[in-house]
């Protein structure tokens, strides 16, 4: 996929989920929501860095790594 268009549809994401979190915390108020919350807010900039800044060529150099282990 191109970069732009992941920037976009991240970018995208990441403003209806704090819009839908406003709205559901607004809508129920209950203490749990205060803890999900950051913690998936956490996971999708997890997901997010790691493939936006990923590089295709460390499974490449691992996997030659490992195969040049197995030879010896």
């Amino acid at each position: 996929m191109k970069p732009a268009l992941k920037y976009f549809l991240y970018s995208v994401t990441i403003v209806l989920f704090v819009l839908g979190s406003f709205a559901l915390i607004k809508a129920h108020p209950e203490v749990q929501f205060v803890f999900y919350i950051p913690g998936v807010l956490i996971v999708l900039y997890a997901v997010i860095y790691d493939d936006l800044f990923a590089r295709p060529h460390h499974l490449s150099a691992l996997r030659a790594m490992r195969a040049h282990v197995k030879e010896k």
